[in-house]
Parts: C-alpha cells; structure tokens; sequence
C-alpha cells in the first residue's frame, strides 16, 4: 500500500534554476572575503601533498557554508602544474562557481578554469546555451588546474565559494602543495630508440624499449608528433608516458602483436579450482597499453592495488587509437557544440568480419585457431562465436593491481573491445579525458572492476557503450573479490552510450558508495544511471547519491534498476540474487525531448524510470529497497514502470508533461511501502 504526505517543497530544481537565470558563471572581486583571508600565508597546520581520499565520496549532507576537503589527486602534482578538487559546502543552492587563491591571491575561478583545461566545458556551455527557458539544474565546476609554477616549490591554496549575489564564503582550509623535480625525459624517437612516426612502421620494440630503459623515479616517456604504429606495450612504477599534440599511438591490426601469453584474467581463476561443470575463465589478449601482473591476474595475491605497479601516469593531447574497427559510410558527424567526432560501424559477433579492423582479425584468429586459445581455465568442448567475440578481442587500455594511477588530457579512441579497464587498483584519477568510441561494439568508456577510491573529472564522453562501467564479479566465487567503492565521478560530459553511470551487470562483491554529481548528460541511449544485475549473480550496488545533473534528449529511460538483464553466457557459478538498494536521486532534470531523434517519448517501451525487480519477475528474485527520489523534474517523457521498488521515498517529484497525458506513476503489487510527498501529478488512488 502506497502512503501520501504533503510538505513544502524543497529548494532543489529552482534554486540552481535562478543561478543559471542571473548568469553568474563568474564574478568580480570578492565581496566578503579579501585574498588574504581566504589564504593566509605561512598558516599552521596545512599539510604538503594532501592527496585526495575515500573522504571525498560524501554521501551525506555536510555542514557549513565554505568548500571542503581541499585536496589534490594522487600523481597530479608536476613539476610546473597541480590540480585541486574540492567538496561542495553543506549549504550549496546559491552557490554559482568558486575562486581559488594561491599564496594569498586569487588565480580565478573554476568555471573560467574549466574552459581552458576541460574538454567537457564547452559542451556544458553549449547545453546552457541551449536551455532557453531555465528549465535545466545547472552544474558548478569545482575543480582548479593550476600551472606555469616552478619546480620544487612550496605553493599554498584555498578555494572559496561564489554565491549568486555576488557573495564569497569564507574559505576552505589552505593546503601546500610542493612541485615535483624537473623529470627525466625519454623520447621515442631519440637514436637509442629509433621509432618512426609514419603510420607504417612497427614500434613495438622501440618504445617498449624507452619504456623499459625509462628507470629514474618520475621519468618521462614522450611520443612525440606523428602516427606511431604499435602492438602491446607495458608500463611500470614511477614513470609517465606522455603523448604530446599532434601524437597517435596507432594498434597494430595483426593479432600476434598482442599475444595472449602476455594476457590477462577479468577475475582471478580461485584456488582450488572450482568443480562445478559451468565455472568457466579466458584468458584475454592484452590491451594496447597495459599495466598486468606476472601471473596474468590468475592469482588473487598477484593483482592486489600496488602489487603490480605504483605512480604510474599518462598525460598529454595526443591520441591513443586501438583500430578497432571501420568507419561508417559518413565516417564523422558534427556534434552539439560544432567539433567533428567520428563515427564507427556498430556492429556485432556476426558482422565483425565485415566491420572490424583489429576487432576482425582477432575474432578471425581464435576461430581459426582455438587449440591456441592458451590460458583458458575449464573452456567449452566447442567454443562457439560468442566465445571467440566476446573474450579474444583486446580493449584499449588496462590496468591491474596499480596503485597511484593518473590519466589526463589523452584521447581514448576506437578500441577493439571496451576502452580503459581499472581492475583492482586504488588511487586511480581520470581527468579531462576524450573518449571517442562512438559506436564501437562494446565500447565502454571507462570501466572500474573491484577498484576503490577512483576520481573521474572533466570527461568528454562519445561512446559505443556504458560511459563509466562498474564490475565486481560474478556469482559464487566472484562474491569472494574486492568490491567497487569509493568512486566520485563530476563534471563531466556525457553523450550517447548504453549507461551514463552503469552497474553491473558483474555485481557479486558489491559496487558500492559512488558519488555521481554535476554532469551533463546528452542523448544517453540508456539509463543516466542504469543498475542492472540478475536474479543469480549476487551482490548489486549500495550507497548511491546521483545528484545535480542535468539530462536532455535521452535515448530511453533516464533511471534504470533491473535484475532481468539478458546475462550473455560467461561461465559463472550461480549464487543467491543480486539486488540494489540506498540510492539517492536529488536534484535531476529529464526532458525527453519527445522526437523520434531523442526516442524516449516515441512509444510506451521506454519509461522514464524503469524498475524490474521482485516476484513478478520470477521465483527468487530480489525486490529493491531504501531509494530516494527527490528535487526532480520531468518534461517530454513517458510514464514509468516500476515493479519490485520497496519502502522508498519519492519528494518533491514532479511531471510537467507525459505522452499521452497519461499518469506517469505506474506500479505492481509488489511494490509496496512507498511514501510521496509533495508530487505532481499524484499517484492513482494516494
């Protein structure tokens, strides 16, 4: 039985709406707070190097009016250039960006900042530009880079927040941030090296060489200007590899350059092997840059954060391309914003022949070839193509067992399988990223698996497939790995893909406390956040807030919760139900744009928020619990669907248009416990 009560509405939606109203993106001198109180030099207490923490996955609605957890992301700090990230004060309505002094004086304020170092933040602009009526909540940057400061120097920050009347907070607390010694650097085409940026030459060997030669802490491996062809190569401790403008890094299309001996295992094999008949595990070819352990990531032990690698960096503006797959007949399209972002075949197992690159002739090879399928652990008699497509195809990018991992600048484009893979590692930042794999077949944009305290930040994101992924195993004896936590993911761009935040469907060991806030979300085909899992995989996710997003022109539903996903065969061991539950949704617009472009009002099949869970699905499968939706607003979309959604709070909900006019609330009988308050329109029969 559904329960109604009424109270005044929240602030939510239009206090970030009269923000975007008044224009304030930036502002003149502070009004309250002088640069020497918002950073006094010299001040006790301040600690050099603060690398940001779990701390920063807040959850909870935090106290006060100034920024906190002023802090730094591991492997950010240069020597000529640092990064800062900050908390939003507990008191946040009004806030319209933030200033940020060093040593006492002001550098400038985020939202300025963003637009010189963010690929995201014309796009962001582009979307407010767009938003006519201040129908959209309106996202606030808060994040800093810093440059042009010397090496080896002690440097002192603190942020402020602006408010709509012109305002300033009092200030964070200060921290010092000390830059790094100038670093060695190595570059590929130097005579010891020898490598040749004509788009023909194999480089392999060459810049394996700079890499493995590349010892002295903090060294630099640079890749020049120029298209450098290459097959696998791995990365180690204390090192950069640095892709400067103009710079590709090209895959090889011949599977021998990424040999599966050098390989790795999604999920360690568990010891002793498992005797169940269906348990099953490949080893994959490697990625084209990689970080994996000796063992493959067979053993557990062998892929604990740090075990493998620590420091490890990559920056720059260059380019890294898997040549994954054909273009499209167009081969481009003209985005939102007007820049050029290619366009690849979507294709599938029964037509990578036809459309593939690297992704054909790696399925060609393990078909061809399956008694050289080394390393799979109780493989199938007879593989069939399912197999061959979905494990024997190498992604961009993968990383295992790191700890200190930074990523900024680069390019991730068309990838052969999914894109950057962060499997078991802690530490890890992924910071004014392009990801352009648009519409390559499972082209994830970044994928975290049993990896904690992750930071993602000013990404622009094109993608074939969900745009930040987590994984935490599957069945019985994934529910013995690590889990997914502490992932704060903000202001970034997202555009196209199966899932703007994604879950699952590999849930065992839990993904849990993720912080989504202050993205954009544009043309998502499914789900700004899709959960999906199965009614045997175990675990699911938990602690959840999605907050201050803004999301236009979506595919199909804007929240999805399913434990009906269409689970491919993976050879896992069943276990008890997955399930979802504590998940906060506060403070989201969702206009559906109802035009067969955008497609999420075109028909009934897509409902804006989309539940599967409970009995109605089947003997034993879980019903979610514990979720909140509040502050949110919809336009343009059709009703919901929602079966199996207990004891959770809607507030503050509001309609403003639905297909049809029909009533979008929409749920079975087994959905019980539920309390709204203060919706529009009201529930049948509340």
């Amino acid at each position: 039985m559904q329960t109604f009560r009424k109270k005044q509405l929240s602030p939510g939606v239009g206090a970030v709406a009269l923000a975007a109203a008044l224009g304030l993106a930036t502002l003149a001198a502070p009004a309250t707070a002088s640069p020497g109180t918002a950073a006094p030099g010299n001040r006790p207490g301040a600690a050099d190097g603060p690398a940001c923490s779990s701390s920063s996955v807040q959850l909870t609605q935090g106290a006060g009016t100034s920024p906190q957890n002023l802090c730094v992301p591991a492997q950010a700090t240069e020597e000529d250039k640092t990064h800062l990230v900050w908390n939003k004060p507990g008191s946040y309505e009004d806030v319209v960006d933030y200033r940020v002094y060093m040593n006492g004086q002001p550098l400038g304020t985020a939202e300025e900042n963003a637009r010189s170092h963010s690929p995201a933040q014309e796009y962001v602009d582009a979307f407010r530009a767009a938003d006519k009526d201040g129908f959209h909540v309106r996202t606030v940057a808060h994040n800093f880079t810093v440059t042009g400061l010397a090496p080896k120097t002690s440097y002192q920050f603190s942020v402020t927040a602006i408010r709509a009347d012109g305002t300033e907070s009092a200030a964070s607390g200060p921290i010092t941030v000390t830059t790094t010694p100038a670093r060695h650097r190595v570059v590929i085409t130097h005579p010891a090296y020898k490598a040749v940026g004509d788009g023909q030459t194999l480089n392999t060997r060459a810049i394996q060489k700079a890499i493995d030669t590349c010892r002295t802490p903090g060294c630099t491996v640079v890749v020049p200007a120029g298209t450098f062809k290459t097959g696998a190569i791995f990365l180690h401790s204390d090192m950069t590899l640095e892709l400067e403008d103009g710079a590709r890094l090209l895959g090889s299309d011949d599977p021998a350059d990424y040999p599966l001996e050098q390989g790795y295992y999604l999920y360690p094999v568990p010891d002793p092997l498992p005797s169940e008949a269906e348990y099953r595990n490949y080893r994959r070819p490697p990625s084209l840059i990689g970080v994996l352990p000796g063992d493959n990531g067979r053993s557990a032990e062998s892929r604990e954060p740090g075990s493998v690698a620590k420091n490890v960096r990559i920056t720059g503006q260059g380019v890294v391309d898997g040549n994954g797959w054909k273009r499209t007949a167009e081969g481009s399209i003209t985005d939102e914003a007007g820049n050029t972002l290619p366009q690849y075949v979507a294709s599938s197992a029964g037509k990578v022949l036809d459309d593939g690159v690297l992704a054909a002739a790696q399925f060609r090879n393990a078909k061809e070839h399956p008694e050289f399928l080394t390393g799979a652990i109780n493989p199938p008699e007879s593989p069939d193509d399912s197999v061959f497509y979905g494990q024997y195809r190498s992604s961009l990018m993968t990383f295992m067992g790191v700890e200190n991992l930074y990523l900024e600048g680069i390019t991730a484009d068309n990838p052969a399988f999914h894109g950057v893979m962060i499997l078991d590692s802690k530490n890890t930042t992924v910071n004014a990223m392009r990801h352009t794999t648009y519409n390559t077949n499972n082209g994830d944009g970044l994928e975290f698996g049993g990896t904690s305290n992750g930071m993602v930040l000013n990404n622009f994101f094109d993608t074939g497939d969900d745009q930040v992924n987590f994984a935490a195993g599957q069945g019985k004896y994934g529910a013995q790995g690590r889990p997914s936590e502490a992932v704060w993911i903000f202001n970034n761009y997202m555009r196209m893909g199966h899932g703007g935040v994604a879950v699952g469907s590999n849930t065992a060991a839990w993904v849990q406390r993720v912080l989504a806030e202050d993205n954009v979300m544009y043309k998502v085909e499914t789900g700004g956040l899709r959960m999906k899992s199965t009614s045997d995989m175990a675990g699911g996710g938990r602690d959840f807030l999605f907050r201050d997003t803004a999301m236009a022109c979506m595919g199909s539903s804007a929240f999805i919760m399913s434990l009906s996903y269409n689970q491919s065969p993976s050879g896992y061991v069943a276990a008890d139900s997955a399930t979802f539950k504590s998940v906060t949704v506060k403070n989201v617009s969702v206009d559906g744009n109802n035009s067969p472009t955008c497609g999420m009002a075109v028909s009934d099949s897509k409902p804006v928020i989309d539940i599967q869970a409970g009995p109605s699905l089947g003997q034993g499968t879980a019903t979610l619990g514990a979720f909140t939706f509040q502050d949110i607003v919809f336009r343009n979309v059709n009703p919901t669907n929602i079966k199996g959604l207990t004891d959770s709070t809607f507030d503050g909900v509001s309609f403003q248009s639905v297909r049809g006019g029909a009533n979008p609330w929409r749920f079975d009988g087994y959905s019980t416990g539920n309390v709204f308050t203060n919706v529009t329109p009201v529930p049948a029969g509340q």
